[in-house]
This record gives C-alpha cells, sequence and structure tokens, in this order.
C-alpha cells in the first residue's frame, strides 16, 4: 500500500492535487505551516492524490479511484487515527473531500464498516455589513476582544470553553493571540458569545462563533461577527469565509444577518470515533428523518456493543412509540429511569407519549417516578 508522508517543506507538491479544495482556508493554512497537521500523497514525484489532517479535519482530493492509495488510507484510519483519538477521548471528526466521486470510496472503502454521516455543507463570504451593530448591544452587555487582559480574567464563566474554541484551529492559546483575533460578549460575570478568526492565512480568514444556549436569538452573535469582519477588513483581509451544514438554520440566519452571502454546498462525511456512538448517532439522524424503524435498529445495535449515554434509550422509546409499540415504549423509558433520567417534567411534557397518558402503564410510571 502506497502513501509517501511529506515533509513541511515539500507540501508545495500537493497544492495542484490538493487545489479542489481551495474552499477550505484549513487545506492552504496546513500548507503553509501555520496549522499543525499531515500531508500524504500516492507519489511524491509524481502525485495524484492526497490525504491531509488538520486538527480533527480530515480531506481528500485528486484522482479517486487510486485503489492502492485508498487502501493506505483506511490502514492509517484504522490502525493510528481511530485508535489514537480513542486513546485522547476525542468524539468525532469530519472528513472534506473533492471531487465528488470520492464520496463512494470512502463509504465503501475507506470508512467502510465504521458507519460515516454522509452530509452536506455550505459556504457563506462576507459582502457588506446589513446592521449599525453598536447599537445592538443592550444594556448590562459589553462586547470585548479576544486578548490577554480578558484571559487573565480567570474568574469568568466559560473562560476554558472559549481557550478550548481558540485552540480548535490552532496548537495551542498563545499561537490563537499570535495568529488570530476575536470578539466576545461579556454578561455579568459570564462570557455569553464569541466570534473568532480561523484559519488567517494569505488576506483570507474565516469564522468560529458560539453562543450560550440561555442567550440565543438576542442577535449576539450578530454583533460579535460584525466586529470581528471589521477587524478582518481594516487588517486588509480581503475574503472572510463562513462554514455550515445545510441543515444547521440558526447558523445560516446568523451569516445572512452579518452580511454573508452563499456562494457554494459540498458534500462531506462526518462521524464519531466510539462505536457505541457511531450507531447511537446514526440512529438520531434517522430519527430526525423520521425514519423510526431504521432509528431503533442503530440504537439497540448501539447498546449491543456496551453501555452508551442514557439519551439513548430515552430515543430509543421515543422511536419505539412512533411506532406505536407500547410495550417496548415503556420498556425503555422504564431502562432510561433505571439510568437516572429523572427529569419527571419532561417525561410528562414531551410530545412523543401523549397518546399513552390515559393508560395504567404511564400511571405506574409516574408513580415510580414521584416516588423517587
Amino acid at each position: 500500500m502506497q502513501m509517501d508522508k511529506l515533509e513541511a517543506g515539500e507540501y508545495i507538491l500537493a497544492r495542484p492535487v490538493l487545489q479542489p479544495l481551495d474552499i477550505h482556508l484549513a487545506v492552504q493554512a496546513l500548507q503553509e505551516g501555520s496549522s499543525p497537521g499531515e500531508i500524504y500523497v500516492d507519489d511524491r514525484h509524481e502525485p495524484m492524490s492526497a490525504f491531509a489532517r488538520t486538527m480533527g479535519r480530515y480531506f481528500l482530493s485528486g484522482v479517486s479511484d487510486n485503489d492502492e492509495f485508498n487502501l493506505a488510507v483506511k490502514a492509517r484510519f484504522d490502525e493510528r487515527i481511530y485508535p489514537e483519538a480513542l486513546e485522547r477521548e476525542e468524539d468525532g471528526f469530519t472528513l472534506y473531500y473533492a471531487p465528488d466521486g470520492w464520496g463512494e470510496v470512502i463509504k465503501e472503502v475507506i470508512l467502510r464498516d465504521k458507519h460515516p454521516i454522509e452530509d452536506r455543507r455550505l459556504y457563506y463570504r462576507f459582502k457588506k455589513l446589513k446592521h449599525e451593530w453598536r447599537a445592538m448591544i443592550a444594556e448590562g452587555f459589553s462586547l470585548l476582544a479576544v486578548d490577554r487582559s480578558l484571559l487573565e480574567g480567570k474568574t469568568l464563566e466559560n473562560l476554558d470553553n472559549l481557550k478550548a474554541e481558540m485552540q480548535s484551529e490552532r496548537p495551542s492559546v498563545e499561537a490563537f493571540l499570535e495568529k488570530s483575533f476575536g470578539y466576545c460578549v461579556r454578561h455579568e460575570n459570564e462570557l455569553v458569545a464569541w466570534c473568532l478568526s480561523e484559519y488567517n492565512s494569505g488576506g483570507r480568514c474565516e469564522v468560529g462563533i458560539e453562543t450560550q444556549e440561555d442567550y440565543r436569538r438576542r442577535g449576539l452573535a450578530t454583533i460579535t461577527t460584525s466586529a470581528l469582519v471589521e477587524r478582518a477588513l481594516k487588517e486588509g483581509i480581503t475574503e472572510i469565509g463562513w462554514h455550515c451544514y445545510a441543515g444547521n438554520e440558526a447558523s445560516i440566519a446568523t451569516a445572512l444577518a452579518a452580511g454573508f452571502e452563499k456562494v457554494g454546498e459540498y458534500p462531506t462525511y462526518w462521524g464519531m470515533f466510539d462505536e457505541k456512538l457511531s450507531r447511537a448517532v446514526n440512529g438520531n439522524v434517522c430519527f430526525e428523518h423520521q425514519e423510526y424503524r431504521e432509528a431503533v435498529g442503530w440504537y439497540e445495535k448501539a447498546m449491543e456493543v456496551g453501555e452508551v449515554p442514557v439519551w439513548v434509550a430515552w430515543n430509543t422509546a421515543c422511536a419505539y412509540a412512533h411506532l406505536d409499540q407500547k410495550e417496548k415504549t415503556f420498556n425503555y423509558i422504564s431502562l432510561a429511569v433505571e439510568q437516572r433520567f429523572r427529569d419527571i417534567e419532561f417525561i410528562k411534557t414531551s410530545r412523543h407519549f401523549i397518546k399513552w397518558h390515559a393508560t395504567k402503564e404511564w400511571s405506574t410510571l409516574l408513580s415510580r417516578l414521584e416516588a423517587g
């Protein structure tokens, strides 16, 4: 199986092969050495296929019917990527590719038996600010630059989460402060929203945002993004990109509100390293598409592998409810309760079980919960 690892000084050899992935600034940052990772090619003297990794993101490009190279990439996932990720307790990964011919190869060869989930992502590019965003900052809230002085406020809530985001595409906080920038919103002693530049490279950057759940739908993401965009333009950055999943309506709405426009769409695969979670998440995808029989199949396969989070039993009960299988529904609700799922109000108000509220089983379940 042929796959050559390039040294940093050789990354230029892979540039023509990786060109179809230009929409992903992470690939350019990797080639320039500003983002850590690895690049492999089928032949360093005349590369036709390439596999790259940077900070939990994986990329395939070039000729997709290169069987020997494809098997080498598969071996890399099987023997190194998965075991090492599990040892580090990493959750999951995303695999990007171009051209589209890689999709079938990924599913049938490279990630065969790994249960990858096929998805679509959108790419937006900044065009023009739409709001006087400074006037949107409500009383009691303040906009702060993400800098050393902010990070010295060790008692701030969510500071560790912010630092983790700063290191999602940089090897350290220090590297982020040196090469990237960002803004956050503070309310009282809590950081409630932030927007960070990502992969700053060659007059380009991308945007990463986060808003704490209790503070969403208040325009905070628009504020932080607008502040970041203004700074990026002042620093000579001419292309500001925004990636999100096609089903992420909140992210799409924020991008549009902040003055971005859609310029592209592309396929991707994502997955979980842990076998149990991989099966369970596939169940969630089926559930979202109202494929309830397929969903329970995935959930039960997950439970066969070993101990799973309590939400798996709960979701299995919900799926069986949609299949009108009362006995199995209550069996899995009971299993969730045994696993310490004790949110009585959430159970009472769940829309999935309304049709059985008048049954003896429901009364027995509520009595059991209320008794503790």
